[in-house]
Order: C-alpha cells, then structure tokens, then sequence
C-alpha cells in the first residue's frame, strides 16, 4: 500500500514538471512579447530601447532555462509578476478569482454526491421499473444537453420570471446556487448511469447469492456491501469531473457574469497576457492532478484488494 501510493505521488511530481515545461513554452514561443506589449501600452511610439528596459525590469532578458527557473520560483514565492490584461499582480489575481471557481465547482460536486448516490440505489433496486425508465431518459437528456443554453433556461425561468436570483451577482452565496445546479446536472446524470451500471453488474456477483443464502436483507446488501465494491470507478470519475469543471468553468462563468478563474484565463488570453495564461494553466493542472491523485489513494484505502489484484497481474 505505502509503496503504491509513493509511486503514485512520484509521478504527480514528474507531471506538474512536465506541465510547467510545456506552459513555459507557451510563454517563450507564443511570438508575444510581453514587454512590448506593457511599453506601447504606456506609449504607443515606444522604442527599442524603451521595451528593452521593460523587458529587464520583468526578467525576461536572460536565456530559455533562467528564465524557466526565475518562472517556477514563482510558484513557491507566490511572485509570477504582473498581469498585462488587469495591471495586478498575477498571484494577487489568482488569489480573488480562484475561490470564486472552487466554491461553484465544490457547489456542485456537493449536489452530485447528495442526488446520484440515491438515484442510482433506487433505480438498481426497482431495475426496469417505472423510476428506472425515467431516469434513464432524463439522464440521456442532461448529457446531450449544452450546459450554456442550460444556465441561459436557468436565468430565464428562475431570475426573469420567478425572480428566484438575480441575473448580475450580488456577491452574496446564494449567487452560486443556480450556476453551480446547471453545473451538476451533467454530472450528475453522468455519475447515476455509472453507478446503476456498476450497482447491477455488482447484484450479479456470487457474494451477493452468498449473502442471500445467509438470510441477510436486500436493502443490507446493496447499501453495505454492493455500494462499497461499486464505489472506486465513481470516486475516480467523481475527482475527474471536479478537475474537469475547474477547466471548463469559464463557460458557466461567462453565462452567470462571474468572474473566476475561468474568466480570468479567458480575459488573459485575449489581452496576449502568456505568463498569466501560462500560470493558470499550470494551477488547473495542480488541481487535475492532485484530484486524480487523492481518488486513487482514497480508493486504495476503501478497498484494498484493488492494490492485490493489481500486484497479482
């Protein structure tokens, strides 16, 4: 078990380098020069000799790789230089926008985990039956859906006409209730048809007969024992989506006018800003990793046996 979970950690270490590499590529081959950009910003008629001086006072006068580790450096100072697109500093960016991100994204991990664990149970339990066959149609419905149009419905019905919301945030939490739902509901369906497909395949095991023949009850069975050897493929695609919606969070952002840091990478882009780009590259790749990495120790620590079978073959 230790020894799995050093290699696993070994390789997100050897991952985030390689990503950091690749995103300082993207910084040092974008043909943008930051340091042009920030001289003629000041003045339109900068001269070579202005935008050499901009470009000394950023550190990007050096060679590829010093200029590669003053970059990397940043992420444990917490010092990646100033953003082009909101003349800030870039960490003290990162650190208004990125929480922003975290709470819809946990928002609505938090409703996945409350409404598919038991919409799964019941559609395995009462299979082919009224409830089973409409779930399962919902659920084609909520993956085929674009979830931009989904957060457009959403305002619509619950801030125009309810008047639920409001359609410009407020600041407040409940800001996050309605985007962080639309969020969920492909996940959500995504993560019941997954588990009611490994809940039945579960049902059809030979421990399960075994444990009818001891006289022990259905709802025991399927709560205690076929749930938990059902739960390591959700946890992994459970961690998946959390990163998956950290990367992808600037649609719904967009839709619901927050700014997080979807927003921000977007906003980045389009102002030319490559280290800003670069940095939050980076950071939603941290976040990827590390959610992967901690669903496959926490499966190994739930069952164990995932770690035997894996030795054995």
């Amino acid at each position: 078990m230790k020894h799995s979970i050093r290699n696993r950690i070994i390789k997100f270490f050897l991952i985030i380098i390689g990503v950091s590499l690749l995103s300082f590529l993207l910084i040092a081959f974008s043909g943008k020069d930051p340091a042009e950009i920030i001289a003629r910003r000041g003045d339109a008629n900068a001269t070579p000799e202005m935008i050499e001086q901009v470009r000394i006072e950023m550190g990007l006068d050096g060679n590829f790789f010093e200029r590669y580790i003053n970059w990397t450096k940043g992420f444990f100072t917490g010092d990646f230089g100033s953003s082009i697109a909101t003349y800030h500093p870039i960490s003290k960016d990162i650190a208004q926008f990125f929480p922003v991100t975290l709470t819809m994204v946990g928002l609505a991990l938090l409703w996945t985990a409350l409404l598919s664990v038991p919409i799964a149970l019941l559609c395995a339990k009462y299979k082919n039956g009224i409830f089973d066959h409409i779930t399962r149609g919902v659920t084609i419905f909520g993956i085929c859906i674009p979830t931009f149009w989904l957060g457009y419905m959403g305002l619509v019905i619950f801030a125009l006409r309810m008047k639920w919301c409001t359609v410009v945030p407020t600041g407040k939490f409940s800001d996050y209730i309605l985007p962080s739902a639309v969020l969920a509901v492909p996940v959500i369906c995504g993560v019941v048809r997954m588990l009611r497909a490994t809940l039945l395949t579960e049902l059809a095991s030979d421990y399960v007969r075994y444990a009818k023949a001891r006289g022990l009850s259905a709802k025991r069975i399927l709560v205690r024992h076929v749930l938990r050897n059902a739960m390591p493929p959700i946890i992994t695609v459970f961690c998946q989506y959390f990163g998956s919606l950290i990367a992808s969070s600037a649609v719904m952002e967009g839709v619901f006018s927050i700014n997080g840091i979807g927003s921000y990478m977007i906003q980045s882009v389009i102002a030319a800003d490559s280290v800003a780009t670069a940095t939050c590259v980076v950071i939603v790749a941290v976040v990827f990793i590390s959610a992967n990495t901690l669903g496959d120790i926490i499966n190994r620590l739930i069952c164990p046996w995932i770690v035997r079978e894996s030795n054995g073959n």
